[in-house]
This record gives structure tokens, C-alpha cells and sequence, in this order.
């Protein structure tokens, strides 16, 4: 990745956020909520800025591969929103109860990629849960240090890492915000876009003008393609005005059937959902939820609701369950995509 862009569409997204962001992990896991209320913090301008994170050192990454050649493929994890308290507007990467937070993602939504992947996962001091209530340019600033440290962990991994080794981009929440900015941005002008397996962007939009502005990228419309992104929010049928990462004009992919149609996919395609706990054990579903596209949001009809009740979004939002949803399919994906790009002339 080249410079870091803090301006423009990630601006303009931030700033259709009109309610909360938090990542789906804590409300899996079971974390009790300390909202902070911007309040509760000093003025953004104030903000005490933690120091960047410094990429050659393994204290700022969550996860490296121990042999980086077990696997063909890697893949670069980037964690949602731990950061909800109110001791900082950005994440001090060094506080163990932030980084234990954001180690859980990588043991329950990043497991969709065990045994499949290299998982790399870098730190990156995210912005408070409640930046999003500021103002557009507050915001601007504060989220532009999140961007550019997954920017130059990008960078460190291509120039350090990679070694021309086929790489899935995943990331939930905040950290698929961090990700589709910087892709929307430079992809197409990095020299590496034809190692890219896919691209897992869940929780966050990206738009019919999204694509309009960069050709490069491109939403996956079939099971076995690769080069391509997939992202969705998933939400009761009806709630799509709810949710507050669906933005308008927001395209998506449904993980039913790895298409872009609008046809309804039963709960019968669902492989299984898995839902985790805090003693680390996890429980599959399989035929748990549908899933049809409708109005920039995934429709999902669960077979028990009450399992995906949150205290953290309006009723019917499924913003935390994006990964646990359709986990098995999201698993089965993976393999489908890598072997497809390994197959590739």
C-alpha cells in the first residue's frame, strides 16, 4: 500500500453512521457493555494520540504464524471495535484488556480460516466506539489513525511476508471500514491484486458508487471466483433502515449461495451456525437461518431468534452474528476460493 488517504469516502461513510458500531465479538462472547458517552471523554481535539504501532516488532501484531509456510494462502485479519470505554478516543494497543478483546476475534470470527490460512493480525489504534457520534471532521481525524496503521501493517506484511504467497483479506465491523477504505482507494495500483484469493469486508457497506470510483473492485457473483470481495450486513427482514452500517446503495453477496441474486436462499443451504461462548466452546447449527438479499441488506429468518437478542442494536439488527450466521458455509467458501486460485494457470 502506498500513502495512507484520510479523506473523502471514508468520511463520507463514517458520517452516515447515525447510531452505534460495536464489534459483533463482544456481544458473541458475552462482554459486558461499559458504553462510553462522548461525554465522557475530553474534547477530540484533546485527544491523547497512543504511538503507532511499530510493525517489525511481534508485539504489534495478535497473530503470526509460527511456520509461515504451513499453509499455501494467508490471511490478514482485521479486528472490529474493543475499544468502548471511556479512557481514550484511541486504542492504546498496549492495554492487555483491549488486546485480549481483540484476540477473541481472531479464536471465534477469524476461525473460519483455521486450518486453511497463515493468519496474520495486526493491532491499530481504532477509534472509541463513540467517535462515531462526533462531528464528520473529529472523526476524520481520529479514524485516520486506525486506517494508516492497517495501511503500513499491510505494507510491512507484502514487503516482509507475503514472498508472493496467495493472501485473503477479512476483517468485521471497524476493521472492514479500515479495509474497504484502503481497497477502495489503492487497489488496482498495487501490484498484487492477482495473488488476492478474496476479500471477506463483513459488517460494513460498499456501494454501487463505491464501485463506480474504483473498477478495480469488484463484489464476487459465483462460489469459486476469486480476486473478487464479499461483503453484507445481516439484519430481520424489514430492518434494513435500522442498521446503521448499511449505507445507501450498498451491494452485497449472499453466503447462501455466493451470488449477487435477489432470490430468496433457504435455511436448508445454511451449513451451520456457530455460536461461541466465553469458555472458548461453540455450538453448530446447521439450516439455522436463511438468507435473500432486499433493500442493501442480508434478510436472514432465524429458526430461534431469541439466540440473536443484543443489547448494543435496534431489535432485528444482526450486526454481531455476521460471521456466526453462515459460519460454515463462510468455511466451506474459503476452502472453494483457495482451491480455485491455487487451480488457477
Amino acid at each position: 500500500m502506498q500513502h495512507p488517504s484520510v479523506h473523502g469516502s471514508s468520511r463520507r461513510r463514517t458520517s452516515a453512521l447515525a447510531g452505534i458500531l460495536l464489534a459483533g465479538l463482544l456481544v458473541l462472547v458475552g462482554c459486558p457493555a461499559q458504553d462510553a458517552d462522548s461525554a465522557d471523554l475530553p474534547p477530540p481535539e484533546q485527544a491523547v494520540i497512543p504511538p503507532a504501532p511499530d510493525y517489525a516488532e511481534p508485539t504489534s501484531w495478535l497473530a503470526r504464524p509460527e511456520d509461515p509456510d504451513r499453509f499455501a494462502v494467508d490471511v490478514i485479519w482485521v479486528y472490529p471495535t474493543v475499544l468502548f470505554d471511556k479512557s481514550g478516543w484511541l486504542m492504546d494497543i498496549t492495554r492487555p484488556d483491549l488486546v485480549a478483546g481483540a484476540e477473541l476475534s481472531v479464536s471465534t470470527e477469524a476461525r473460519v480460516f483455521s486450518g486453511q490460512a497463515n493468519v496474520y493480525a495486526p493491532l491499530y489504534r481504532q477509534m472509541n466506539l463513540s467517535g462515531f457520534g462526533l462531528t464528520e471532521t473529529q472523526r476524520d481525524k481520529l479514524v485516520a489513525y486506525g486506517e494508516d496503521d492497517v495501511r503500513r501493517a499491510l505494507q510491512y506484511y507484502f514487503e516482509h511476508d507475503n514472498k508472493g504467497r496467495p493472501f485473503i483479506l477479512a476483517a468485521h465491523s471497524q476493521g472492514s471500514l479500515a479495509l474497504t477504505e484502503l481497497v477502495l482507494h489503492h487497489w488496482g495500483k498495487i501490484g498484487v491484486e492477482r495473488q488476492l484469493v478474496a476479500g471477506y469486508l463483513l459488517g460494513w457497506s460498499i456501494t454501487t458508487g463505491d464501485l463506480a470510483s474504483n473498477p478495480a473492485v469488484t463484489l464476487c457473483f459465483a462460489p469459486h471466483q476469486t480476486g473478487c470481495f464479499v461483503t453484507y450486513n445481516s439484519v430481520a427482514p424489514g430492518r434494513q433502515a435500522e442498521a446503521p452500517t448499511i449505507l445507501p446503495g450498498a451491494q452485497l453477496v449472499n453466503p447462501l449461495t455466493w451470488t449477487r441474486g435477489t432470490a430468496p436462499a433457504p435455511a436448508s443451504l445454511n451449513l451451520g451456525s456457530t455460536f461461541f461462548d466465553l469458555g472458548g466452546t461453540s455450538k453448530t447449527l446447521p439450516g439455522f437461518a436463511s438468507a435473500e438479499i432486499v433493500d442493501g441488506g442480508l434478510a436472514v429468518v432465524a429458526e430461534d431468534p431469541s439466540l440473536l437478542k443484543q443489547d448494543f442494536f435496534p431489535p432485528g439488527v444482526y450486526h454481531s452474528f455476521d460471521y456466526s450466521l453462515f459460519f460454515e458455509n463462510l468455511r466451506a467458501n474459503v476452502a472453494q476460493r483457495i482451491q480455485a486460485h491455487l487451480d488457477r494457470p
